[in-house]
């Protein structure tokens, strides 16, 4: 055998044992294929998981003379993800928007087996906001309402008009007033409360016969009153937002706020819709601004189709959308606005 067969067959050897494999690596690579498909399986079902337990920054729950609560909240969400699953407070679930950060309606899917879990597609959203009504929150027992809900994290209260709280399982971490509404900030958890709704009546008295015992109850229950107002007119007193002095310094700001706004270069503006023309013209006859419900109750429009309507003005540059109480303002866009 001469040297050159000598050589090609050492390189011939060589290369075969570098393609096979020991027994020992073969049972090794063998053991560790589940593993590592165990793992992918393990990710791949995390990714669903981790978007369904965000947290929420904002809670606000608004309640109505009706039995009605409006409920708004802000969710955290990771813009890699296509889906993510909410869970809502109230199993009867009306007029529900949910959008992005930008302002954006985002598409929701209610699920087959809950009616208060959805599946909201929301593909590079970082913030979702959502906005609905329930009737499920609040029940009443005779004269007597009451609010129930259990929250992961704290929330605030607006309770409805002339109501008086009569009740409540925990103590509020602050208390207010707005618009003449009782708004409280409370803890998470189960929170039950109880409250009347008071009614300024003009219904006639009939004279009863009074004894010396029931004088004396009449005047402990109104001395117990005039301790109740005067306790609630201090806790209020300093927490009052300031009032305009005048009604003449009010009506010269919303003349002035309308003036700003060019009106009949809106209304013969053809990039701009019939229906969209008669939505600005009922703010500019409002002063200026409207709150969007009020445009849903004009127009008798449900609250996505007044949404887009309204969303559409904005990217024309008619209207700002701000909020007020946790419901949309509507504001026309005047000289001043666009020069800031």
């Amino acid at each position: 055998m001469n040297q050159e067969s000598v050589l090609c067959s050492r390189i011939g050897h060589s290369t075969d044992d570098r393609m096979l494999l020991s027994p020992t690596e073969a049972l090794t690579t063998m053991a560790l294929v589940p593993i590592a498909v165990f793992v992918l399986v393990l990710l791949a079902i995390s990714v669903p998981l981790q978007h369904s337990f965000g947290s929420n920054r904002t809670l606000d729950f608004s309640l109505f003379p009706d039995g009605s609560a409006h409920v708004f909240f802000e969710l955290e969400s990771n813009p890699l993800f296509p889906d993510t699953q909410i869970t809502l407070f109230g199993e009867s679930i009306e007029n529900l928007v949910v959008e992005d950060e930008n302002g954006f309606l985002l598409t929701t899917e209610p699920s087959q087996n809950n009616p208060t879990i959805f599946e909201v597609e929301t593909l590079g959203a970082s913030t979702i906001l959502i906005n609905y009504d329930t009737y499920s929150l609040v029940s009443k027992n005779g004269k007597v309402w009451s609010f129930a809900v259990d929250s992961p994290t704290e929330f605030s209260l607006l309770m409805p008009v002339n109501s008086l709280v009569v009740g409540m399982t925990t103590f509020p971490i602050d208390m207010s007033e707005e618009d003449d509404r009782i708004k409280m900030l409370l803890p998470p958890g189960p929170v039950e409360l109880t409250y009347f709704l008071t009614h300024a009546e003009s219904a006639q008295v009939k004279p009863v016969v009074e004894t010396e015992d029931s004088s004396q109850s009449s005047i402990i229950i109104a001395i117990a009153g005039i301790i109740i107002a005067v306790i609630i007119a201090v806790i209020f007193k300093f927490r009052k937002k300031p009032i305009r002095n005048t009604q003449a310094e009010l009506v010269k700001e919303e003349k002035g706020s309308t003036e700003q706004f060019e009106l009949e270069s809106t209304l013969s503006d053809d990039n701009v819709r019939d229906d969209d023309k008669e939505i600005i013209k009922f703010i500019h006859e409002n002063g200026g601004e409207v709150l969007e419900s009020e445009l849903r109750k004009k127009f008798l429009q449900p609250r996505t189709t007044m949404w887009r309507a309204v969303k559409r003005l904005e990217r024309q540059g008619k209207i700002i959308i701000s909020k007020k109480d946790q419901q949309n303002l509507v504001k026309l866009k005047t000289r001043e606005d666009q020069d800031e």
